[in-house]
């Protein structure tokens, strides 16, 4: 590819970087951006056929489960974010009213349904009492959701629910049954590999909660087209083509264990080592001198650094 060849092809907001000095292109690439892959697109999909689904009895959700730095919330909040739009009832543009049609949230740290409930209302901006029945609660949340026109529900970080005795796990898994009972909208619970033990212990939550995984990276097609996605995000004035280096891009997926928040680290660090050498463009040499901690080596205490 040709540096012509190579402008022509970046995104505007990457190509209108390219003559900003070194600190101001590395500043851009440790901001956080979201890269639309194929395992996002899919996702999308998903969520889209349950959300498009009529209100009914025991509506179908969904438990989507990664391992952590899989990129399960970053999909998730750009998925809220795609599903905003303005109130066409309102005709002053000086008081057009966004609607949010997916509520996204964090579950507590622990097995509690009052505050699963505190931070639902924290996200309508609403007023409420702590000291409430589960019954108002859910009456309210109800209306709420209904005027605001919400039409499914994320509940993210779902293993916190963990802590806490059984008894209050399943109270708390029985409450999310019984508000989506009352909503008639889907719920997505979301979180790592524990936080299956929270459903599959129940069989109507099984039947209810549609387990979905979000595997970890393989070498293949769709890996390819990410590193060519995260390559168009790095302002470096010469064309790198980390996705035709096989030699590269392999050992980037032996050190990230697969998880895209590596994958992306790692490309950020060597984009930023590209900089600062003048080299302008990544090299399989430049793997050695990042200081990142390969994935599967964090369990123990391996050090990134010295001093």
């Amino acid at each position: 590819m040709t540096i012509t060849e190579y402008k022509k092809s970046l995104p505007k907001a990457t190509l209108n970087m390219l003559n900003k000095s070194d600190s101001d292109r590395i500043e851009f690439i440790k901001k956080p951006k979201f890269i639309k892959h194929p395992k996002a697109i899919k996702l999308f999909d998903k969520l889209n056929v349950l959300m498009n689904e009529p209100q009914k009895d025991r509506i179908r959700s969904m438990l989507l489960v990664g391992d952590s730095n899989n990129g399960k919330t970053a999909m998730l909040k750009k998925y809220a974010e795609m599903n905003i739009s303005e109130d066409k009832e309102i005709e002053d543009e000086a008081f057009l009213r966004k609607i949010e049609h997916c509520m996204y949230i964090q579950a507590p740290n622990r097995a509690d349904l009052h505050d699963l409930y505190n931070s639902m209302f924290q996200w309508f901006f609403v007023p409420y009492r702590k000291d409430e029945p589960i019954s108002e609660r859910e009456r309210k949340m109800k209306h709420y959701c209904d005027i605001n026109q919400v039409k499914i529900i994320v509940i993210d970080e779902i293993q916190g629910a963990l802590i806490g005795s059984i008894t209050k796990q399943m109270e708390f898994m029985s409450g999310i049954k019984n508000l989506s009972n009352v909503l008639k909208i889907p719920i997505v619970l979301v979180g790592t590999p524990k936080g299956v033990s929270l459903v599959s212990a129940d069989h109507q939550l099984k039947s209810r909660f549609v387990p979905t995984k979000i595997n970890k990276w393989n070498l293949d097609e769709d890996y390819i087209s990410l590193l060519y996605a995260i390559e168009m995000t790095l302002p470096l004035k010469k064309p790198s083509c980390i996705y035709e280096d096989e030699k590269l891009y392999t050992e980037i997926l032996e050190l990230s264990d697969g998880l895209i928040g590596d994958i992306m680290t790692i490309c950020n660090l060597l984009a930023i080592k590209a900089i600062e050498s003048g080299k302008e463009k990544i090299d399989r040499s430049m793997l050695k001198t990042i200081e990142y901690v390969p994935a599967h080596d964090r369990e123990g205490i391996v050090y990134a650094d010295e001093i």
